[in-house]
């Protein structure tokens, strides 16, 4: 007897299959196109990471050197203060450290250490977010080089697939060198030489295990170990360093304890005090100019300048002295410098103007045209204004020069008698014009070399009516000046404005036999590689006869021998020197341009 099977419903076996088979279809789908994505991402951000000539290629970021003429360092220019180091001249120790801290199994991974990053994604759950760092060495290299610091999912992939470059085409050693070129140490340095210069005052060479072990834990978190501001938390992360360095057999018992218990001397931390701040700042202008804005704080370049830094520093102590020494001895000084340093930040801040007394100086080279000093203003901090460059003046007397050179180039000599006398002239206003002397006195007829000598007023506006005052104009141009000058008879005694580096390049020329040489604060300069990349152009343009220079520069001797500038010789100048004064009516602009066969110095 046959036994009846119940068979199964042809409905529900049928929506099973379907059921089945979308199931299967949609597993497909989601696995297809996460795999197409993630293929497009691959391809996408294989694109946006550095090549391999890239790698190769890439330069860090160097600070700029600057120096003086006698190749001493002046300052540096940098967003990176960075000294490139070989990895043979870092000490073992030093290595070792850094990977017993950063990364225990960098001699064995591809670039990326699952185990770190297992641990740091446990972490990162647990917190909620991305917090816990699994970077191993050529990730951290990558980030640094490549890649920016934001914590993002698309940034920590870049990551990975740098790194894995990384290590597929340059030699552990190789990676490591890069790294301890590249890393930030905090405080401006990156780079284990730059980093062991900040803290210590040393070559890496130089580190002792203590010191290494140090520097190891600052590229963690840079500020949070800071040796400067947090010495607590900086001695913690180097304990940690030797217990690992310990631990891995790097050093041993002694070496541990010795390490541990020696007391380090950090390098003094002070602010830098730069010499020529206004020279250095002219440079630095010139130079962003000339090759833009990183490659003068990332180039690494060497600005070879024409400063001389004793010559500048005597300059800079000079004028000092001499100011301070003006706020004592006068009454209508309402405010010293003393007395403006006093105030608070605020207080000074609401000021629209610096109230205490202003002095500017520029020493040049005759022979060859180079800056040998410059000080700008008082102090570089309170007005960046450079009054060299910046600061037109009524010149007063010291502008005769260019009356009396232009006369000299028109015919007449040093002997020729002019008149000091009474004279009365119309200048085109409502009032006639009538200039007198200093001290109110006449000497009759005089020389022309006694008038320039003696400087005085009524003989200089005679000159200028007999030559003209577009003879003068025409003359001060061809000698530099480029300020706006009016053809007036009360141009001989400087009513018109100049700047102090246009009347000390103008005044060089005589010494120099009537030749304008090109005013320079650059030697040359030389890029990260040692090739000069600037030099400027040695232009001698000659303006003046030789001949009349020598007459000019004869008669600017007398005023230094027996006329107004005299009082070189009370304070022990001996050199054959000569040189011009000037002061307006008002006091508030005094002016002296002086020069030997060698520098022509002006100042304000």
């Amino acid at each position: 007897m046959r036994k009846n099977r119940k068979k199964g419903n042809p409905a529900v076996k049928k929506w099973a299959n379907r059921l089945s088979f979308y199931i299967a279809l949609i597993v497909f789908i989601v696995l297809f196109t996460g795999l197409a994505g993630g293929l497009t991402l691959y391809v996408n951000l294989q694109r946006e990471i550095p090549t391999v000539t890239d790698m190769i290629l890439y330069r860090p970021a160097q600070a700029t050197i600057v120096y003086d003429t006698n190749n001493k360092k002046i300052t540096e220019f940098f967003l990176e203060k960075r000294i490139p180091v070989n990895l043979k001249e870092i000490p073992a120790y030093a290595i070792d450290a850094t990977v017993a801290l950063e990364d225990q199994r960098f001699r064995s991974h591809w670039g990326i250490n699952l185990f770190r990053i297992a641990a740091a994604l446990l972490k990162d759950i647990q917190a909620g977010r991305i917090e816990q760092g699994g970077s191993t060495i050529t990730q951290q290299l990558a980030r640094n080089m490549f890649l920016t610091l934001d914590k993002s999912i698309v940034r920590k992939i870049k990551e990975a697939m740098i790194s894995v470059k990384l290590e597929k085409n340059f030699s552990k050693d190789e990676i490591l060198e890069m790294y301890f070129n590249q890393i930030n140490y905090g405080n401006g340095a990156y780079g284990i030489e730059a980093a062991s210069n900040v803290y210590f005052g040393k070559s890496a060479r130089e580190l002792t295990l203590a010191e290494a072990a140090l520097l190891a834990g600052i590229p963690n978190l840079p500020e949070y170990y800071n040796p400067f501001r947090y010495p607590d938390n900086a001695k913690r992360r180097q304990t940690i360093c030797l217990a690992n360095m310990l631990e891995q057999g790097y050093i041993t018992q002694e070496q541990y304890h010795e390490a541990v218990d020696s007391e380090i001397e950090l390098k003094e931390k002070k602010k830098e005090d730069i010499p020529g701040k206004y020279f250095v700042e002219e440079v630095r202008k010139q130079v962003i100019s000339r090759f833009g804005y990183d490659a003068l704080y990332r180039g690494g370049l060497k600005i070879y300048t024409t400063l001389n830094i004793e010559m500048q520093k005597q300059a800079e102590e000079i004028t000092e002295r001499q100011l301070r020494r003006y706020e004592v001895r006068y009454d209508e000084v309402e405010m010293t410098k003393e007395d403006y340093d006093s105030l608070s930040k605020e207080e000074r801040d609401e000021m629209t103007v610096i109230p205490y007394l202003q002095s500017a100086t520029i020493i040049i080279d005759n022979n060859t045209g180079g800056v040998k000093a410059l000080v700008g203003g008082r102090d570089f901090e309170d007005s960046e204004y450079n009054r060299v460059y910046q600061a037109p003046r009524q010149p007063g007397s010291i502008f005769k020069i260019f009356l009396f050179a232009a006369a000299i180039e028109n015919g007449m000599n040093p002997a020729d008698i002019i008149m000091d006398t009474p004279v009365v002239l119309d200048d085109g206003t409502d009032e006639p014009y009538k200039p007198h002397n200093y001290d109110e006195t006449f000497m009759g007829p005089i020389p022309l070399r006694t008038a320039l000598s003696k400087s005085r007023n009524v003989t200089a506006v005679r000159l200028i009516q007999n030559i003209g005052p577009e003879t003068v104009v025409q003359f001060a141009r061809k000698l530099g000046i480029s300020t706006k000058l009016i053809p007036v008879f009360s141009l001989a005694l400087g009513s018109c404005e100049v700047t102090l580096f246009e009347m000390t390049r103008a005044f060089s020329i005589f010494p120099n036999y009537g030749v304008m040489k090109n005013i320079s604060m650059i030697m040359y300069i030389e890029d990260s590689e040692g090739n000069i990349v600037y030099k400027p152009r040695n232009i001698n343009k000659r303006v003046l006869d030789d001949d009349d220079a020598y007459i000019v520069t004869n008669m600017l001797e007398t005023v230094a021998e027996e006329g107004t500038g005299s009082s070189m010789k009370w304070l022990g100048i001996k050199a054959n020197a000569g040189g011009k004064t000037g002061t307006t009516d008002d006091y508030s602009n005094a002016w002296f341009v002086g020069f030997t066969k060698d520098i022509t110095c002006g100042v304000w």
